[in-house]
């Protein structure tokens, strides 16, 4: 019979065990097929939705961190094609936390496209700060990668958030940049794509010479531009073009460009461009024409504008209600462990009356039996003086014998029952306090360790690796459990942000902060400004502390 038993154990481990392998094949085939269909540039709708939920669902379980990565990239494109920002710049947050740089097989082309996911849509949102720290880290990882063309493409994109500030020096400086490091690495075309902004803001400053070398530059090299010198696609480059020719005095020539540039679909730079043209040669009727068309054609893109900042509010205020039900359900599940906590000290209230109760009760049974055996003295006392006692007499006090026994035995175990039940409690207890304060050392000798290695006269230290990070993050759990959940309370907050306000609660200093985590002084400010705002809605770096005050 056991040796049956045991052949149905085995036969049913190793039938599970295939249903799992299986299974992790069959999600990792689904994994690399969407991974495909997003490299093909396929536009992910709504149907896609429970496919990457399924698939981050299973790798936070059963993947490795670049399988579970992916995953979180894929489900941030998905919300990314659906319009969905926040819940996409979460799911790229959640990809890029994954990944460990610091080992060999980490899949950086991947975190390399999900930060420039996030800039892309960093730059949708006018966010230009946010849009450049994640440039920089695309480029810093490619470059890690030896993905020189990623790189340089990360260099050049930096032109987008500064166009956004309008710093329009900033901009030039960075293309111009960007165009001698394409060219060094033998990217010709792309040096002359890296130009576009450049001519536009030379138009604007009335430049027209340094204009029209970019132009010539950007039609000769760029690639953008068939046998025929036509636009491959696009059509903005024809409103340039025809910018240039009217400033120049060719305005029929310029006429012709801001025709072309209509019938690409540049609608409100066309008819700005032919309102200019009519400006110039003081025709009213054709002035008053193009003035409605360009009026007619700003007023519709300001309105589509408008629709999709409409959209993208609408889409805020969801994620937020999502944020508020997940904050609301977190309460609750904290309410109930402090409900827990109430019950549990009142169970050991009940267990300490009932312990003062059984203790009295036994005080009382005892006095009882004292006053049995004091009887029981009495009567064999009478017995032997009196020989004349009745049958019955006998008999009474052999009854009453006999229950003084009863009750002695009953006594003797139930106080032996007590009696162990009381040292397991104690042993359980100083086991438990033992543990706590082994626990609570430890905790401290990590801390103090981690302090002492980046003291203000120490030399020759080696960063810390991610391992030291993570003892000194649960050493610090255990010690400041409150002031963590405050801290990481905000989504919003980067592994970066946590440490600095970790390291401002153990009182270190900010030449000690800039050492363990390996940049300068003026990111740690920066760090502690953007914690400032993400915290308490204050953009400076001097009353961060003031404000964590409270939470020590």
């Amino acid at each position: 019979m056991n040796s049956h038993r045991k052949t149905y154990s085995a036969v049913l481990f190793l039938l599970l065990a295939l249903l799992t392998g299986c299974g992790g094949e069959r999600m990792r085939q689904r994994l690399q097929f969407v991974t495909a269909c997003n490299e093909a540039d396929t536009v992910f709708t709504k149907a896609w939705q429970p496919t990457v939920d399924s698939l981050v669902d299973f790798f936070r379980s059963h993947g490795t961190p670049n399988e579970w990565m992916t995953a979180y990239y894929l489900q941030g494109r998905v919300h990314h094609d659906l319009g969905e920002v926040p819940q996409a710049l979460d799911c790229y947050q959640q990809a890029a936390e994954q990944a460990d740089t610091t080992q060999n097989d980490c899949n950086l082309r991947t975190l390399v496209a999900i930060y420039g996911q996030m800039a892309d849509l960093f730059d949708a949102q006018y966010l230009p700060d946010s849009e450049m720290k994640a440039l920089q880290t695309a480029e810093r990882i490619a470059w890690k990668n030896k993905d020189t063309l990623d790189a340089l493409v990360a260099f050049e994109l930096r032109s987008r958030p500064y166009y956004l500030k309008n710093e329009k020096d900033s901009v030039i400086s960075i293309e111009k940049q960007a165009r001698e490091l394409y060219l060094r690495y033998g990217y010709k075309g792309k040096a002359a794509q890296a130009i576009y902004s450049t001519i536009t803001i030379l138009l604007d400053c009335q430049q027209y010479d340094e204009a029209k070398l970019y132009l010539d530059l950007y039609e000769n090299e760029s690639g953008n531009f068939d046998e025929n010198g036509e636009l491959i696609f696009g059509g903005h480059y024809y409103y340039n073009k025809g910018r240039y020719l009217l400033a120049i005095g060719q305005a029929d020539s310029a006429r012709h460009y801001f025709h072309k540039a209509l019938g690409r679909g540049q609608k409100e730079a066309g008819y700005k461009g032919l309102l200019s043209v009519y400006e110039t040669k003081n025709i009213p009727d054709s002035i008053a024409k193009y003035a409605r068309l360009f009026a007619s054609a700003n007023d519709s893109s300001f309105l589509h504008v408008n629709q999709e900042k409409v959209h993208q509010i609408t889409a805020m205020y969801d994620y937020s209600h999502h944020q508020q039900m997940a904050k609301q359900k977190e309460q609750e599940a904290k309410d109930w462990k402090n409900g827990l906590v109430f019950v549990s000290l009142a169970a050991v209230m009940i267990l300490a009356f009932g312990m003062m109760y059984f203790f009295r009760s036994k005080a009382q049974k005892l006095a009882e039996i004292y006053r049995l055996n004091s009887i029981k003295d009495e009567m064999e006392s009478l017995l032997t003086q009196k020989d004349k006692l009745t049958e019955e007499n006998r008999q009474e006090i052999m009854r009453l014998h006999n229950k003084n026994s009863r009750i002695h035995r009953t006594m003797k175990e139930e106080t032996e029952r007590l009696q162990h039940q009381i040292e397991t409690l104690r042993r359980q207890l100083l086991e438990k306090n033992s543990a706590q304060t082994r626990q609570n050392i430890d905790s401290v000798k990590v801390i103090e360790n981690f302090k002492e290695k980046f003291g203000e006269y120490t030399h020759g230290y080696a960063l810390p690796t991610e391992k030291e990070w993570n003892r000194l993050e649960e050493a610090f759990i255990c010690e400041h459990d409150a002031y963590c959940q405050f801290i990481s309370s905000n989504r919003s907050m980067t592994k970066h942000h946590l440490r600095v306000c970790m390291m401002m609660r153990l009182d270190m200093a900010e030449r000690m902060m800039a050492s363990a985590l390996d940049i300068d002084g003026k990111r740690i400010d920066r760090l502690k400004r953007q914690a400032n705002k993400m915290l308490f809605g204050e953009n400076s770096a001097k009353t961060l502390r003031k404000n964590l005050q409270p939470y020590f």
